[in-house]
């Protein structure tokens, strides 16, 4: 019983020298996602250069708050369910979603959903970092975060798209009080580091 018991421990620390702890992705915690969180963006896409704060704020809901360039600063997109609206100020205006430009929220948050959503067999990790191939509209995209659910970066070559992410911050909505939910106030909310 002793010899059988010293075969398996050295087994055992064989597969751990030899890397195949990498391998064994069920052992790694899968980061949560499904919090809500804001992250800071970088994007480019061919000539275009901009700076956006991006919000998770629920599946399928998400909004785009431009930094940069001057002529973006100020704008927010907010895609959800019901579609692409955008704001400048107190303006709202309708947006076509059908333009290039505009399509870039809607191949971020389907990507990053797709993170989120990933069986263990679709992600890879290594050195900290989770990589996810999915795809837009038949086109491939990557997506990486690290292993604490950080985003670190998209990219998607059809549509000459590259996003850096940093400053990640979770969203905790504070207790709002229902008269509140019914004159359709919205919600106070807390950004604390990650």
């Amino acid at each position: 019983m002793k010899k059988i018991t010293k075969i398996a421990a050295v087994l055992v620390c064989g597969c751990l020298l030899s890397g195949c702890s990498e391998k064994i992705s069920f052992m790694q915690p899968r980061p949560d996602f499904s919090a809500g969180y804001t992250v800071s963006a970088e994007i480019n896409c061919g000539k275009l250069e901009a700076a956006a704060d991006i919000s998770y704020i629920a599946e399928n809901d998400w909004e785009f708050a431009f930094t940069e360039p001057k002529a973006l600063a100020g704008m927010t997109l907010r895609l959800n369910e019901e579609g692409l609206s955008g704001t400048l100020g107190a303006l709202g205006f309708s947006v076509d979603e059908n333009s290039e430009y505009t399509l870039l929220p809607e191949i971020i948050s389907e990507a990053v959903e797709a993170l989120a959503k990933a069986p263990a067999e679709k992600r890879s990790a290594s050195d900290g970092i989770i990589t996810v191939e999915t795809e837009f509209d038949g086109r491939p995209v990557t997506v990486t975060a690290d292993t604490s659910g950080k985003l670190i970066s998209l990219k998607c070559p059809h549509y000459s798209l590259s996003v850096n992410f940093s400053n990640q911050n979770k969203i905790i909505a504070s207790n709002i009080p229902e008269d509140m939910e019914e004159e359709g106030e919205e919600p106070v909310v807390t950004i604390t580091p990650v």
